[in-house]
């Protein structure tokens, strides 16, 4: 193949991302205004001005990855390396973070989330690793490094945030199922993750408690069920609120309160005290009272144009590293901000999950950028058709 590739920025793609950061900031400020002078005594601007700081951050490094080539990346030092500091990273939080298991504190620069810098370093090491086993890809010496690395990723997080742990398997499974995995195995990996999911539930009564409350199953129901008894002890010694489902309902309250237009920006009734977590988790909750469903249909249609143009690159690519770069980098936002979506609408059980650029979370807003420089590093390349 010819090693020169001539450069077009996909401005598409370029512009579905910087609409995201812009529109994400409005939303952050707007949202997180009232709470953050009433609930922690910051001026209402502060939570906007860090977004800020951690966007142009994230900006930068994403440009940077844009004019790059990808295929200096296409080396297993360059995979393995950042692999190897976000594990380290993550063991660090783990242990670090007693509680949440989930931060770091970086003195002068707040809390660092490391599993959000594991999207980025999961989808480089699928390309790679994928791209270089070629055909070989069922053989045992494929599939066991790739459990290794992701299941090992899954665990370390999925101990203290499951959600991201969910998220991260979904490029796995997509890559590996594009390149031509045989349906056994990918049977066998697909009940393993679930397995492990269900693992993880179990390993905190805050979690079942959210099931149960999406499936109806309220405490009485499960304390007057002698076949349940032992759900109610494990519940017992959770400290979460009982009321598990209470954010999601809230977050559809407000989106159903926006009607077709919504009722203006910044004039969200349910970000004042009544849905918690309104400038993070649940800020689609406030996108839709205050934008209506125009304006999330506008937020989906962003979304839209990153799958469409990270599945245009995987087609007309002809580098295999970049085209399962680009579908999984692709995939793995996607999948993110479907999934918040979801949750806002009380559609699956609540998880803490950030709306990709859209979530207040200098970590996620930096993770999210590196990984669409990845994309654009290959959608830039692309040939014409």
């Amino acid at each position: 193949m010819n090693n020169t590739i001539r450069v077009r920025t996909d401005w598409w793609l370029l512009s579905a991302a910087l609409a995201l950061v812009s529109f994400g900031l409005v939303m952050v400020y707007s949202a997180s205004a009232v709470s953050a002078e009433v609930y922690y005594g910051k001026a209402s601007w502060e939570f906007a001005a860090r977004q800020l700081a951690a966007a142009v951050a994230g900006l930068a490094l994403m440009l940077w990855l844009k004019v790059s080539d990808f295929r200096r990346l296409r080396r297993g030092p360059a995979v393995i390396l950042p692999w190897c500091v976000v594990l380290v990273l993550l063991l660090v939080a783990a242990a670090a973070d007693s509680r949440a298991h989930r931060w770091i504190r970086v003195p002068g620069l707040g809390q660092l989330q490391p599993s959000e810098f594991a999207k980025p370093v999961i989808v480089l090491y699928l390309a790679w690793f994928v791209a270089w086993r070629g055909k070989d890809i069922n053989s045992r010496y494929s599939i066991i490094p790739t459990v290794a690395v992701v299941g090992l990723t899954t665990l370390v997080i999925g101990f203290g945030d499951l959600g991201t742990a969910m998220v991260l398997l979904a490029p796995a499974l997509v890559v590996y199922s594009v390149a031509g995995i045989h349906r056994r195995h990918f049977l066998v990996a697909l009940f393993c993750a679930v397995l492990v999911m269900a693992g993880f539930i179990a390993q905190k009564p805050y979690r079942m408690l959210r099931i149960t409350s999406f499936l109806g199953l309220t405490e009485e129901k499960i304390a007057s069920d002698p076949s349940l008894r032992w759900l109610a002890v494990r519940m017992a010694s959770s400290g979460a609120a009982r009321d598990s489902d209470y954010q999601a309902r809230q977050s559809r309250i407000a989106i159903g309160s926006g009607g077709l237009t919504g009722v203006g920006l910044g004039q969200s009734n349910q970000k004042l005290g009544f849905l918690p977590e309104a400038h993070t988790d649940f800020i689609f909750g406030v996108i839709g009272e205050e934008t209506g469903l125009l304006g999330c249909l506008a937020l989906l249609g962003a979304y839209l144009v990153i799958f469409v143009r990270g599945w245009r690159a995987w087609f007309l690519t002809e580098d295999t590293f970049g085209r399962y770069l680009a579908l999984g980098a692709a995939t793995v936002v996607v999948t993110q901000a479907l999934g918040n979506m979801l949750v806002a609408l009380n559609a699956v059980p609540t998880k803490g999950i950030p709306l990709p650029l859209v979530s207040y979370g200098g970590s996620a807003m930096v993770g999210t950028l590196i990984t669409l420089g990845l994309l654009m590093s290959v959608a830039d390349r692309v040939p014409e058709p």
